[in-house]
């Protein structure tokens, strides 16, 4: 994932007043797996935390984010685990 990878929501979410009709991801940091189990697969718990600290928004957007906007959402997050779990070799984990 590069630098401010962009996720355009269909549906946007609005929280408090304030509607977000995107989320901005960052490049992710080893931290932003605290608390998150290594288990694979990843419970979608951990998923949505994980996207929640990749894109700076509360826990409650992303548990509000539409069905048509989750697969984009949750995959910015899956592949991060992904590639802090892979080998040394670029394999995946078994």
């Amino acid at each position: 994932m590069s630098e401010g990878d962009t996720v355009k929501l269909r549906h946007p979410v609005t929280l408090g007043g304030k509607t977000i009709d995107e989320l901005v991801f960052r490049r992710g940091r080893l931290g932003d797996l605290k608390g998150i189990s290594l288990e694979v697969p990843t419970p979608i718990s951990g998923l949505m935390l994980i996207a929640s600290r990749l894109c700076g928004e509360t826990t409650a957007v992303i548990e509000r984010i539409d069905e048509e906007d989750a697969s984009a959402v949750l995959g910015r997050a899956a592949d991060f685990f992904q590639r802090c779990l892979a080998t040394g070799d670029g394999a995946s984990p078994s």
